[in-house]
């Protein structure tokens, strides 16, 4: 599993333009991890120590032709939650940030709110009695006559916090009001899990998202690449 992982990662990297000092049996899988994320910000001149590749889009921005639009002024907070998920992009703004979740602003003033009607066939339900010992238990079964329509409405919330990918950086952002973070899975899943996250990279909410710091995590990230060089592996 890690020399697929291996593979995977060297190979990704060399399709970026990346070009490879030692020979891959040198390399170990920690090492092309941060090299991964070194080159997709020096993609954007993050980094003034980093290699210097050819710009290369995220595959996932590459792979599909995304619409280029504004976001919508009409847009509903949780209008989206059962037609789209956060792994599917809905557009691609003028700067090139493809967004997964539109952010929509808490109203500055009480307004309705929308809801979500979902409709569905009922049957009518029979009740049935079960004793042992002392106790007695009731349980609601569906019954066998003619199913009957129903509804149940459900109201949206009224913000939304937004999620888009930049092309400088490899994580996701969570952004509301001027606050931003790195994706909490993301950046967890990059080093392995929550456990193995740097002490000083910092945790942050971004309205009620719980991120990590941006600026932290890529300082860590730097920090790391440059250990390596003083170590002679990058």
């Amino acid at each position: 599993m890690a020399d697929n992982e291996k593979v995977e990662l060297y190979n990704a990297l060399k399709e970026q333009g990346w070009t490879p000092d030692k020979h891959f049996r040198d390399y170990n899988v920690d090492e092309l991890k941060v090299l991964a994320v070194q080159v997709a910000m020096a993609n954007a001149g993050n980094l003034e120590d980093a290699p210097q590749p050819a710009a290369a889009a995220p595959p996932d921005v590459a792979a599909a032709a995304i619409p280029v639009r504004d976001r919508d002024p009409d847009e509903m907070a949780g209008a989206r939650q059962n037609s789209n998920t956060e792994l599917q992009p809905i557009r691609q703004d003028e700067h090139g940030r493809v967004w997964y979740q539109e952010e929509v602003q808490k109203p500055a003033f009480p307004k309705p709110r929308g809801r979500r009607v979902l409709k569905t066939l009922e049957s009518e339900v029979v009740t049935q009695t079960v004793q042992a010992g002392d106790y007695v238990e009731t349980f609601e079964v569906e019954g066998t006559g003619a199913k009957r329509p129903s509804e149940v409405k459900i109201t949206l919330p009224s913000y939304q916090v937004g999620i888009y990918k930049d092309r400088r950086f490899p994580f996701k952002i969570h952004t509301y009001a001027g606050r931003e973070g790195f994706d909490f899975f993301e950046v967890n899943n990059y080093y392995g899990g929550a456990e193995l996250v740097p002490a000083d990279i910092k945790r942050v909410y971004v309205s009620n998202v719980l991120c990590y710091d941006i600026r932290t995590v890529i300082r860590a990230i730097q920090t790391e690449y440059r250990q390596l060089q003083l170590q002679g592996k990058a």
